[in-house]
């Protein structure tokens, strides 16, 4: 496993191989219940969230190979608010996993849906 911390960007990358199919982590990171557990937060929906703890919606998702979460700590209000999880199949049934917590994918992200050159970023 990875861990890496880019001062600049501020953003935390883990990065980590697993023994299963790109289909079984992806039900383990959008399945609610299953989701829960992994991230250590509740689904931000009414009725679900407990008052104090961390919370997360899916604000994207490509089946099998990306998944995006808004993500609320009350614990860390100075936290990145975007979470991406991207997914690679590998030989033998594997899967290459990478979850970045930070602003620099939000840039990107934002950068590619405006349809404008990544120089108005600087403007």
């Amino acid at each position: 496993m990875t861990y890496v911390k880019d001062e600049t960007a501020y953003e935390i990358v883990v990065e980590c191989e697993m023994e299963a199919a790109p289909e079984t982590v992806w039900r383990a990171l959008t399945d609610e219940n299953l989701a829960a557990d992994w991230l250590g937060a509740q689904p931000a929906s009414e009725g679900k969230e407990a008052p104090g703890s961390p919370s997360y919606s899916i604000v994207e998702a490509k089946p099998y190979s990306r998944v995006r979460y808004a993500w609320h700590d009350p614990d860390c209000p100075d936290a990145p608010p975007i979470v991406t999880v991207e997914l690679e199949r590998l030989a033998g049934g594997r899967t290459r996993f990478r979850l970045t917590h930070g602003e620099a994918v939000m840039r990107v992200m934002q950068t590619a849906n405006t349809n404008t050159p990544p120089l108005a970023l600087a403007a």
